[in-house]
């Protein structure tokens, strides 16, 4: 089954809003002025000392809350896409696990296996996850307060993603970061080693894309696929913007100059098998070297 040409277009009216419970897997600012009343926010200036490639990984991937390190998925990755009709739901969902798969991504074995990647089209997608945040607001991520619990309940892009992660300790034992204010009285600790490593690990639990169906029906299928599945495999932040590195994360991103990639690119490729290959282990700061290495090693065109 191959498509990547076709439009959702034809599709908008058949996108169903899907129920919170469809998703059952638990897992896990930059400065402003004012102007006439409105706010603007001023975007992050490159740094002209830091090679664009590790400036791309700073600013686009999280470090994990407790370790300071980059997550990405240790379980097998099993994926579920409701909203369109199923020959679609299922082109995304399989091109999804063939891009984890090339990045040397863990995969999950047989059909019965547990949801950890939901990607939801939805008509309604504000009245989606309000529904979430209400009755598992914990596929949410972490929040501090109820301030922060709306902000994440707020959907404001055409695709947005919300992620769970967990923090791994010296001797195993796992935490997710989720909203749990005991959870600081007795954090995960690593062993007292040197800068490399002190023995901690992050871990993706859980990703949660929610893209509007109205908003994306004149996209390409394949385009579409290829975005979900490079947002859905790292935990990304500040993809509001438009990128110098080609990428398709472009496709979403304001003020672009150029027609965005309509495929994954060499460089989304070559950081998440940066991601899936780096030491769990090792200190973000060696992880986020690794990552940008392979970045820059791997020639940053876009796959068509």
């Amino acid at each position: 089954m191959t498509f990547p040409e076709t439009r959702l277009a034809s599709l908008a009216g058949a996108a169903l809003l899907v129920a919170a419970s469809a998703a059952q897997s638990e897992p896990a600012a930059a400065p402003s002025s004012t102007v006439s009343g409105l706010t603007v926010t001023a975007p992050e200036k490159p740094n002209p000392l830091v090679d664009s490639t590790t400036q791309f990984v700073r600013q686009h991937l999280p470090e994990s809350t407790f370790s300071e390190q980059y997550p990405r998925f240790r379980d097998g990755l099993c994926v579920r896409v409701p909203g369109l009709p199923a020959e679609f739901d299922d082109f995304i969902a399989k091109r999804l696990l063939e891009i984890a798969t090339e990045v040397h991504a863990p995969v999950a074995k047989g059909a019965n296996c547990r949801p950890n990647v939901h990607v939801i089209f939805s008509a309604q997608p504000q009245a989606q996850l309000a529904d979430i945040a209400k009755r598992k607001d914990i596929l949410l991520g972490f929040y501090w307060n109820a301030a922060n619990l709306k902000r994440l309940a707020t959907f404001d892009r055409p695709i947005g993603a919300w992620y769970v992660t967990r923090t791994r300790d010296d001797s195993g034992r796992g935490r997710l970061e989720i909203h749990d204010p005991n959870a600081w009285m007795d954090p995960p600790a690593g062993r007292a080693g040197s800068r490399l490593s002190n023995g901690m690990s992050a871990e993706l639990v859980h990703s949660l894309i929610l893209a509007d169906a109205n908003k994306v029906s004149n996209a390409k299928i394949g385009t579409i696929a290829d975005y979900v599945a490079v947002l859905a495999l790292a935990r990304w932040r500040g993809l509001e913007g438009c990128n110098a590195t080609p990428t398709i994360l472009n496709l979403m991103a304001d003020g672009c100059a150029e027609d965005p990639p309509e495929a994954a690119t060499s460089a989304d490729l070559a950081l998440l098998t940066g991601l899936y290959s780096v030491d769990p282990r090792e200190s973000g700061s060696q992880q986020r070297a690794a990552i940008a290495e392979r970045m820059a090693a791997r020639e940053p065109s876009s796959r068509r």
